[in-house]
């Protein structure tokens, strides 16, 4: 079916269901009234304008996988709705858009979940405490592969890694014992509207991934990279929405001291924390020779990260 026949017909209005064409640059062509009553729109406005920030990136990917259905989370007048959007690619790449809302759905799905929240809250606390006592052996490993002789401050560090280990394995053990005597697990902090923005960028994947559950155990939203230029690329893309980028020095392609500078390039007030462990980048920097404002010494205080990370955007 074409635009033409689109506006020529009753049938477009009368559906009940949204259909809206956009360009390639996500301004709307025409929107039928169910669309233009949920969303508030008209044509020639820019639809990724009222797409909330936290769906913008599956929005982009739902339009390059098309056909493809996704909950894309839109905001009107300081108010939010969960729309479903089917997308159809159109050979002039244009497309089409059928959506419908599904807020009622998702405050169900919502209140059924809380239904079932105490398994919930356990697998929740549970994933946590293994997230933190898996990483902390990930970086004992580290330490013992990097070093034939483990003594002084890398053995202290070890030894404060290992009593890290011991506690996450008896909180692993504490939780397991409350949920089977029937108890609730301590409850879990709320999750924020409005969560702060963590990229981490690591090319070793078990640290990004342990320093990623890291800072979504502290409820903030992170998005990780082991390949230093996409996420440079990522990051101009969504320079608005990055809050904090935490990144390691040593990686191929871009170094971290080169990564941040191309950052900084784009917006000189991004915080970035920089793990090193070359003490001449953290002299530098106390000299103010460097844009970096914050460094971390590897092998990486885990307490030492999270409260600087979180005097910095809390």
């Amino acid at each position: 079916m074409t635009r033409d026949s689109y506006l020529t017909t009753e049938l477009f209005d009368s559906m009940p269901m949204g259909v809206v064409a956009i360009d390639r640059s996500k301004c709307v062509i025409i929107a039928n009234e169910y669309a233009r009553e949920l969303l508030g729109i008209s044509p020639g406005q820019d639809l990724n304008g009222i797409v909330h920030v936290d769906s913008r990136q599956q929005f982009d990917q739902i339009l390059e996988t098309s056909p493809t259905t996704a909950q894309i989370l839109f905001v009107r007048s300081g108010s939010s709705t969960f729309v479903q959007v089917q997308t159809h690619a159109l050979p002039e790449g244009e497309f089409i858009l059928f959506i419908r809302d599904v807020s009622e759905q998702v405050a169900l799905g919502s209140q059924l979940q809380k239904s079932n929240q105490p398994q919930k809250k356990f697998i929740h606390d549970l994933n946590n405490a293994l997230t933190t006592t898996i990483g902390y052996s990930e970086l004992i490993k580290m330490m013992l592969g990097e070093h034939d002789v483990v003594s002084g401050n890398q053995l202290a560090t070890v030894r404060r890694y290992q009593s890290e280990v011991h506690a996450g394995l008896m909180r692993t053990d504490a939780l397991i014992k409350e949920f089977r005597r029937g108890r609730q697990p301590p409850q879990s902090t709320p999750i924020p509207l409005k969560r702060k923005h963590v990229m981490v960028i690591d090319d070793e994947p078990s640290i990004a991934e342990f320093l990623s559950e890291l800072m979504r155990g502290r409820q903030y939203k992170v998005t990780s990279f082991t390949n230093s230029v996409e996420s440079l690329e990522f990051y101009k893309a969504n320079i608005d929405s990055v809050d904090l980028v935490i990144m390691d020095q040593i990686m191929p392609d871009l170094s971290g001291i080169s990564l941040a500078t191309e950052l900084l390039s784009f917006n000189i007030e991004l915080p970035i924390v920089l793990c090193t462990g070359d003490p001449k980048l953290i002299s530098e920097q106390s000299s103010g020779r460097l844009k970096i404002k914050h460094f971390v010494r590897k092998p990486i205080d885990i307490d030492e990260l999270t409260q600087m990370v979180s005097a910095i955007i809390d």
